[in-house]
């Protein structure tokens, strides 16, 4: 079996089931876009799936995700009470560096509490409601394919895996993305993260609950 590039073939190679996944380049049609559909990503495992029922599986941050998200939140909370405090007598910084204390708090904070709403934020595959969705609150009243936040799940015809070598100023990384291929040719990511096996283990899960082709895109740059 051929790997592209940036799959690792000691981390492939552990899982005994891969050669059910379609590696060629045959395994994609010519009208699904092959690039990344979120550039970037985490060099690290964010999501775990879990089996809700035997109707369900659901995301779960993992605890590598949920404690990156919640270092960024409790820092920038520490920072603001600090800052408060400054403006008594309990700590001496002197303006503007205890109105600097309090922007760098807020901003840490904000970037903290949004990391955590969008890590949390349900990722669940519910075959009683026939859809997937990625969302706090599923709206029942509107129409299934007029939603960006949930589709059904009739509408998915495979799952795809991307791998991507990310660039940046620190060095460089592997991330792959778990898409879900639509019958309309258009795409919806999953998840994004750098531990390969648990892309594939998820990818091999998933296709089976919904009985829909594992389809693999070359490895990109960024």
């Amino acid at each position: 079996m051929d790997l592209s590039e940036g799959f690792h073939r000691e981390v492939i190679d552990t899982r005994k089931s891969i050669d059910d996944v379609d590696f060629s380049e045959s395994s994609t049609t010519n009208n699904i876009d092959t690039s990344p559909l979120n550039s970037g990503g985490a060099n690290f495992k964010t999501h775990v799936l879990v089996k809700k029922s035997s109707s369900k599986l659901a995301y779960k941050p993992s605890i590598g995700g949920a404690l990156f998200s919640f270092l960024f939140l409790v820092i920038g909370i520490a920072v603001i009470i600090l800052s408060i405090l400054s403006f008594t007598d309990l700590l001496s910084i002197p303006p503007p560096g205890n109105w600097m204390l309090f922007v760098f708090g807020a901003i840490f904070g904000s970037v903290g509490g949004y990391m955590c709403y969008r890590s949390y934020m349900p990722r669940v595959f519910d075959k009683q409601l026939g859809l997937y969705y990625k969302t706090y609150k599923v709206d029942l009243h509107i129409s299934k394919n007029d939603s960006k936040n949930q589709l059904p799940l009739k509408s998915i015809i495979a799952i795809q895996i991307i791998g991507e070598h990310v660039r940046s100023d620190n060095g460089s990384y592997k991330s792959f993305e778990l898409n879900l291929v639509l019958e309309d040719d258009s795409r919806k990511n999953v998840v994004d993260h750098g531990n390969l096996k648990s892309i594939i283990d998820d990818a091999h899960i998933i296709s089976e609950f919904l009985n829909v082709p594992i389809w693999h895109s070359k490895s990109n740059e960024a």
